[in-house]
């Protein structure tokens, strides 16, 4: 008996240290926490989620993230409530979902100052954003050039009411402008390309960046309900690798987006890549800790969910701070 309880000793002791070694030869790998993603594969949302997993940065941080690509913020945002994707990066569309109770957003990523565009045609006698009246404008409603056409026209003495507005998707919106179809359109980078490509001769009439900060348009970071009620300390996490990211942004774009902008060669050029990502307006980290801590950021939120209400994209406003946690942001800057 005693010769056989010595043996299931050795035996458990074999176990205990083999189980040892394959730790340690794992590293973080084995015991890094799986995050599924979620973004819109553009360089405004992205740019921050592609340069953290190409550097590392969430791996550091012992997460295993798996980046989802969506071409809508409303299918991400589908998805998200779903529970397929536990967070989605997003643009404006993080003041209308979350607004309604659908996920928690804690992180902000940039501006998108002069990404949403209003054109008008060379012969349409449009110089002016009051010189819309009357005219028909194509755009996607219920989307960030949407808000900018509200904002824009408002700030004109104007309403949505004042125009023909024609609904289209974004890809059509572009080629019926270059065609001329419509003397106006509201959209965003890269579909400005398509316009100056085709049609050299168009005017930009407007940019989000001009009505600042009533167009105030900030894409960020959302957690679904139960991923927030139950992994904040992922958050944090993701967190603390943004903040690595965002300062390598800000203290070396060209560098961060030659790393990051390949991660996009699916949808775009790295060219263009580039060139709608320095049309973003970008803060260094302690400027986003005073945003967080003065209100400023949930003001931009604020205002995006106003148009959302004015335009009939969203059924009422709710304040910013019942749907924003600018506490993780406070615990990763600790």
């Amino acid at each position: 008996m005693r010769r056989r309880m010595v043996a299931v000793l050795a035996s458990l002791a074999l176990v205990l240290t083999g189980t040892a070694c394959g730790s340690d030869d794992d590293g973080d790998a084995g015991s890094a926490q799986k995050i599924k993603v979620g973004y819109i594969a553009g360089p405004a949302p992205g740019m921050h989620l592609l340069l953290a997993q190409e550097r590392g940065y969430f791996a550091e941080q012992g997460l295993d993230v798996e980046a989802v690509p969506f071409q809508t913020g409303i299918s991400l945002s589908n998805a998200l409530t779903g529970g397929s994707v536990d967070v989605g990066v997003m643009g404006a569309v993080i003041a209308n979902f979350p607004a309604r109770g659908q996920g928690k957003v804690f992180l902000l990523n940039n501006l998108e100052a002069n990404i949403q565009q209003i054109w008008a045609a060379p012969d349409s006698g449009i110089t002016s954003v009051a010189d819309l009246r009357g005219k028909k404008v194509a755009t996607t409603t219920g989307t960030a050039a949407h808000l900018l056409l509200h904002v824009a026209l408002k700030r004109n003495g104007l309403s949505l009411d004042d125009v023909q507005l024609v609904n289209l998707e974004m890809p059509a919106v572009a080629n019926t402008f270059v065609t001329g179809g419509v003397p106006a359109a509201a959209l965003w980078a890269p579909f400005d390309g398509q316009v100056r490509q085709r049609l050299p001769e168009a005017r930009q009439i407007a940019t989000s960046d001009q009505f600042h900060p009533d167009a105030a348009i900030a894409g960020g970071w959302v957690a679904n309900n139960r991923f927030h009620a139950e992994h904040r300390d992922a958050l944090v996490k993701i967190t603390k690798a943004w903040l690595k990211a965002n300062d390598d942004i800000v203290t070396d774009q060209s560098g961060a987006l030659k790393a990051a902008c390949p991660r996009l060669s699916d949808v775009m050029t790295a060219e263009v890549c580039t060139q709608i990502y320095q049309q973003a307006r970008s803060f260094p980290n302690d400027e986003w800790t005073g945003y967080y801590a003065d209100g400023t950021a949930a003001d931009w939120i604020g205002r995006m969910e106003r148009v959302f209400v004015d335009i009939g994209a969203l059924p009422t406003y709710v304040e910013p701070g019942t749907f924003l946690d600018t506490s993780v942001f406070t615990d990763a800057t600790k």
